[in-house]
């Protein structure tokens, strides 16, 4: 492994421990190639050897994107990627790097990863994608996988919570499948209900994005959202974060669009932690910092209104969190030690 990019990390997760936030890791991309879900099934000694070459673009970090790709090409892709669920080799590739990471010690603070209060949870990997249209039991590979994985992180470290770090879709024959953004969104293999039962999942999360998805409405932000909150509430008994959620702009004359959408998922959080519901908290994407070499249409300047509507946030969910017994460590997860989503100082 890269020391330097570890030694990165403790730097990282140092600092933060001083200003009091709280941090979730993912352990694999689905989607860049760099140390991602197909660099380790490249790397593993049990997978058939790649037959079509890694696009070039992907090489230098950047997200991998079908569109646009022959139909011969992505079936190979999508079979091949789906490999990585239950090949043994990558499944090695994997837990060895688990391994390494839950049982560092920060250079910086000499706190061992898996003992560390800073790390809020674990996330098993940064939404997985398992392509029921071409695999048809893809859903069952990734549903055994998040079970085998899952268990085998709270092995290793029972102090943290663990979660699979999904958007939320679901599968075809769902209860909810209409809730879906689209039609394709039930053929990606995860379903939110199935994914987050295992008992070594702590809490559910969920991802938007209605701008990526086609449906930048604000009606289906709200009806995707508040089905899940149900879902976890009434089938799941766990709490909910919507870990991802963000609107693209191209030029600041569209600020007060993204700023709708802020305000309506604001809102939607914070009525949840009031009422005592399962939606706990919400991480937006992301911060624009001098640190990010490629800044996107997404970035939040700390000179926008947006980041004045993320502080106000931030300031009312810490007024609840100091009137409300919901934000009980025990009351909500049922974990002796570890704090409710909380938003930072």
């Amino acid at each position: 492994y890269d020391e330097e990019g570890l030694k990165a990390l403790d730097f990282l997760l140092s600092e933060a421990n001083k200003y009091g936030i709280r941090v979730i890791l993912s352990f694999v991309d689905n989607w860049k190639y760099p140390g991602g879900v197909d660099q380790m099934l490249d790397w593993s000694e049990t997978a058939p050897e790649r037959e079509i070459p890694v696009p070039a673009s992907l090489l230098g970090g950047g997200d991998y994107n079908q569109d646009n790709l022959e139909q011969e090409v992505k079936n190979y892709i999508v079979e091949r990627h789906s490999l990585f669920y239950t090949d043994e080799g990558a499944r090695k590739i994997y837990r060895d790097y688990v391994s390494t990471l839950v049982n560092r010690t920060n250079v910086y603070n000499g706190k061992v990863y898996r003992d560390d209060p800073t790390i809020l949870a674990w996330n098993l990997i940064n939404e997985p994608r398992c392509e029921t249209w071409l695999v048809w039991d893809c859903g069952d590979k990734l549903q055994s996988w998040i079970e085998s994985e899952s268990a085998f992180v709270k092995e290793l470290d029972p102090n943290h919570m663990v979660t699979v770090g999904e958007e939320g879709f679901w599968a075809s024959g769902s209860q909810n499948e209409w809730e879906n953004p689209t039609k394709w969104a039930k053929d990606m293999g995860q379903d939110f209900r199935r994914n987050h039962l295992p008992e070594s999942i702590d809490f559910a999360t969920i991802h938007i994005w209605p701008d990526t998805w086609g449906r930048p409405e604000d009606s289906f932000q709200k009806s995707w959202i508040l089905a899940h909150i149900r879902e976890a509430e009434e089938e799941l008994g766990k709490p909910l974060l919507l870990e991802e959620f963000g609107k693209s702009i191209e030029s600041v004359d569209e600020t007060e669009e993204r700023n709708q959408v802020y305000r309506s998922v604001h809102q939607l959080v914070e009525d949840s932690v009031r009422q005592n519901r399962a939606l706990k908290g919400s991480l937006f994407w992301n911060w624009e910092s001098n640190l990010l070499r490629n800044p996107g249409d997404y970035e939040v300047d700390a000179e926008d209104s947006t980041f004045r509507l993320i502080k106000d946030h931030a300031a009312r969910m810490k007024k609840i969190q100091s009137e409300a017994s919901a934000f009980s460590c025990d009351d909500i997860f049922g974990t002796p030690g570890v704090a409710a989503f909380s938003a930072p100082k």
